[in-house]
């Protein structure tokens, strides 16, 4: 009895205070003593409806769990709610009444949702090609609006309006739910690019381009319609269906029989299932959990056109390790398979663009129809990453804000095997790549992670590159 008795005062203290100090100290386990969920209080949602974040609380109304079932899926619910990118910081409280009944208090601070971001860009793959020409005559400008949380409802509205070297139009409309239960969403995306050049083969495993100065080498209007599935906290299945019409300028074909079929305009539809897996702490840039997907395409369903027939599966593991203290250590192995029998050139795919590549050959392409890469490096923290607050600035959507620094030893592999596609010339296709190096990590305001890199690959190259993604 006197256990019991001794047992509850502290289990009294521990919610009252809604900290997990008392937990971690006295190693409490709760085994034979349950509470009762009462009421969720949400405040400084002005924008965000209270749906959206019950959705994503791990808790309801009526839930009977132990205190350490308690104190887990607290701590998850608030990872659930900062990985939606709808809050500058989240606040989870525990609130004991009566004998076991708790109540959970909710305090966020909603983010700035509205960006009209200037287009400022280039008209090459990444920024490090650009880089080796500089040259200002390939620059794009417009204006990209993002609208997040758009009716408070986390849909997020994107309309790009680009002129420049190349033309854009594009709008994309998220929608994560659309039924009472939010478990099922759609997306619809549309759009239109115009390309002054394309590229039509490689030497050196670098493209090669076609420049037509004054009308376009490549029209390419797309549509899509996503559905979305979310059933429960960590995994989301889609499902895509995809338009695209594709009109190239006749010298294409004539410079590379390959790039194409028989003709340079063809319209095709094509069906996409994708699985996501997310079970990290901090999606921007982790440090502790791991995230899967697997995405399996085919390209061309013999319907706009005969000809267009293209199969493709890709997958990621990754995984995110705490090591001692400020060390971490994280690893990414994903593969890529086209196993038909012929591509295009227009459709081949590879190592150098999205969502392949290795460190290293940022300025090299790499096509190939099987693909397998990993990736790996250990950080240090010299700045752990936490949240800071500038007092001088009155907003809180913009006067808070994480800032973290961590310093990077990394090395990359991976091998693109060419056995079916035409061969033209390339020299980095069945052989081992490799990449090491060291970098910098700078993480801070809404989700911006900048990356500096020092980087030596296996052909005797070394470069300095900048990134704006997390490394893995």
């Amino acid at each position: 009895m006197f256990n019991r008795t001794f047992y509850s005062i502290f289990l009294f203290l521990l919610l009252l205070n809604g900290t997990q100090s008392l937990y971690a100290q006295y190693k409490l386990t709760a085994n034979d003593t349950t509470f009762v969920m009462d009421n969720i209080h949400i405040s400084g949602n002005k924008h965000t409806k209270d749906k959206i974040i019950l959705r994503e609380i791990e808790l309801k109304k009526g839930d009977t769990v132990y205190l350490h079932q308690l104190l887990h899926k607290i701590k998850k619910s608030r990872q659930n709610l900062i990985n939606r990118s709808l809050f500058n910081t989240v606040d989870i409280t525990p609130k004991r009444h009566d004998f076991n009944k708790v109540d959970l208090y909710v305090e966020v601070t909603e983010r700035w949702y509205i960006w009209p971001i200037p287009i400022l860009t280039y008209a090459d793959r990444n920024f490090n090609v650009w880089w080796e020409t500089r040259d200002f005559s390939r620059i794009n400008y417009g204006i990209n609006l993002q609208i997040n949380n758009f009716r408070g409802r986390m849909e997020k509205l994107n309309i790009v309006l680009q002129g420049g070297y190349d033309k854009t139009l594009q709008l994309d409309w998220s929608v994560p739910y659309i039924n009472d239960k939010q478990k099922w969403g759609m997306e619809i995306i549309a759009g239109a690019i115009f390309n002054h050049e394309t590229d039509y083969k490689l030497e050196d495993n670098k493209p090669v381009y076609y420049h037509k100065e004054k009308t376009y080498s490549r029209k390419w209007y797309t549509a899509k319609l996503r559905a979305t599935f979310r059933p429960k906290y960590y995994y989301v299945h889609s499902l895509t269906l995809g338009f695209d019409n594709r009109e190239y300028a006749d010298t294409l074909l004539e410079l590379n029989p390959d790039f194409a079929y028989s003709h340079a305009k063809f319209s095709y539809l094509s069906l996409e299932y994708n699985f996501k897996y997310d079970f990290r702490d901090y999606a921007p840039y982790p440090l502790k959990g791991f995230y899967a997907e697997a995405d399996i395409k085919q390209t061309g369903l013999g319907i706009l056109s005969k000809e267009v027939n293209l199969f493709s599966l890709y997958t990621i593991f990754d995984q995110y390790i705490p090591l001692h203290k400020r060390w971490y250590f994280a690893y990414s192995i994903a593969a890529q398979v086209i196993p038909n029998h012929y591509q295009p050139y227009f459709l081949q795919n590879g190592m150098g663009y999205v969502p392949m590549g290795i460190r290293g050959y940022q300025l090299y392409v790499i096509r190939g129809d099987w693909i397998g890469q990993i990736r790996s490096n250990i950080k240090f923290a010299i700045f752990p990453m936490k949240p800071y607050v500038l007092n001088f600035i009155k907003t809180e959507k913009f006067n808070r804000f994480l800032f973290g620094l961590y310093a990077n030893i990394f090395f990359d592999g991976g091998y693109v095997a060419n056995r079916t596609i035409h061969k033209d010339g390339s020299t980095l296709n069945n052989k081992f790549l490799y990449g090491t190096g060291v970098g910098l990590d700078f993480v801070t305001f809404y989700d911006i992670v900048v990356r500096a890199e020092y980087v030596f690959n296996g052909n005797h190259e070394h470069h300095f590159f900048l990134s704006f993604v997390a490394p893995i």
